[in-house]
């Protein structure tokens, strides 16, 4: 994760990729209408794979980008085999109004294409192919496409709403609280936040803070905070678990660090490698999966 500018304004394919997710448990968000009952195969995979710790929790940073292209269905596949909790991606939208997953603003960076995520139709960046990372080139997925995959599991979705129009925040909201999947809307900015709230109230929220950017949390029922590791002090921590909220820190991909945050007490590790993460915490677990205290409908 890095700090945006301010506007101005177990082997599947990847169709299978609901095949691949571990349930967290007592973690579903809540919906108007029933989610669909997930397959046969699923159910018996989920039964078969237990989670060995519950806390911290792992989280895939855009999947895991470094055995796939950031951002893709392959990089949260490679997340989810590697044992990730949750996933993180970023959303943005484009010119006609559909939201994609991609961390820029430009398409520049990490695809074979150039210009404005907000200049260009769904259509021209469903032409691109992201091209930054391991692996070969890998289309650029809408949001729906990942809601698709991941409804009816268990697995949850932490879901940054970058810089937006207004009028796209909303939208963007209930497409998630519609997808029958577990999301945590998530945002830099305390104003996106607010306004998705106003959407989709049932929704978790996590304020997003950064050395150069924090937007004070006043009037916004948080669930936690995702802290740059700089700002994760030991006090800090305390001090959001005492207000009711928890933390969760980026980007660490490093033994060192996993260590510093899980003896700080972090809720969860924003990780880039999520299966060397998930291998480094089941072998130093505290809290087993089992013995973990049912979750509310918060991150917790």
């Amino acid at each position: 994760m890095t700090i945006p500018p301010r506007p101005r304004a177990r082997a599947a394919a990847l169709g299978a990729l609901a095949l691949l997710t571990v349930p967290l448990a007592g973690c579903g968000t809540p919906s108007a209408s029933p989610p669909p009952a997930a397959p046969v195969a699923l159910r018996a995979q989920l039964a078969a794979a237990p989670r060995v710790c519950a806390q911290p929790v792992v989280i895939g940073h855009r999947g895991s980008p470094q055995a796939a292209p950031e951002n893709t269905m392959a990089s949260f596949e490679a997340a989810l085999k590697g044992g990730a909790d949750w996933l993180e991606t970023d959303v943005q939208t484009t010119k006609d109004g559909v939201p994609i997953l991609m961390h820029d603003s430009t398409v520049d960076r990490v695809t074979d294409g150039k210009g404005a995520v907000g200049d260009l139709t769904a259509a021209q960046i469903a032409g691109l192919r992201v091209t930054v990372g391991p692996g070969g080139p890998e289309p650029v997925p809408t949001l729906d496409q990942l809601l698709t995959r991941l409804a009816g599991t268990r697995t949850r979705l932490l879901m940054e709403i970058k810089w937006q129009r207004a009028e796209d925040v909303p939208r963007i909201a209930r497409m998630a609280a519609d997808s029958h999947a577990d999301v945590v809307l998530y945002s830099f900015s305390a104003d996106h936040l607010r306004q998705a709230h106003d959407a989709a109230p049932h929704l978790p929220l996590v304020l997003i803070q950064g050395v150069a950017i924090q937007d004070p949390p006043a009037g916004l029922p948080l669930d936690g905070l995702a802290l740059d590791s700089g700002l994760a002090t030991p006090a800090r921590i305390d001090a959001e678990r005492r207000a009711g909220r928890q933390v969760y820190v980026w980007t660490l991909d490093d033994e060192a660090s996993w260590q510093l945050m899980s003896d700080r007490d972090a809720a969860g590790l924003i990780t880039d490698v999520p299966a060397e993460a998930r291998r480094w915490v089941d072998a130093r677990c505290r809290a087993p999966h089992d013995a973990a205290p049912q979750a509310r409908r918060s991150v917790r």
